[in-house]
């Protein structure tokens, strides 16, 4: 196991326990292309690899929080200027600061809670 079957541009779209007429190549459990389709279909070889991705999911979007945090703190001790980073990066904060801003603006509607504050 596996045995994989190929669109025609050569992408992985089905896996098989045995190999047939249509999944005829073998592939390695570790090869990144496998793990990359299994993800993709939000699947994985194991229980333990599954609930071990579930996890780098959820950490993730900690993490995301995280950075997002640390520049604006760069930012407001004039460490790092807005300007210095990419285009696409100034875009992207500036609309998660224009997100969380409309949260803010609800007011007590939504209750005091850190996770939807302006930094």
């Amino acid at each position: 196991m596996p045995y994989v079957s190929r669109s025609s541009d050569g992408k992985i779209t089905g896996l098989h326990d045995t190999e047939t007429e249509i999944a005829n190549e073998f592939i390695d459990t570790e090869s990144p292309e496998l793990i990359a389709f299994l993800t993709e279909m939000g699947q994985s070889l194991t229980p333990a690899e599954g609930g071990i991705h579930q996890e780098l999911v959820a950490s993730d979007f900690e993490m995301i929080r995280v950075l997002e945090d640390l520049i604006t703190t760069l930012i407001d001790k004039r460490v790092l200027m807005m300007t210095d980073l990419p285009k696409a990066a100034q875009s992207k904060l500036a609309k998660r600061y224009s997100l969380r801003s409309k949260l803010e603006d609800l007011g007590g509607i939504l209750g005091e809670s850190e996770e939807i504050l302006l930094p």
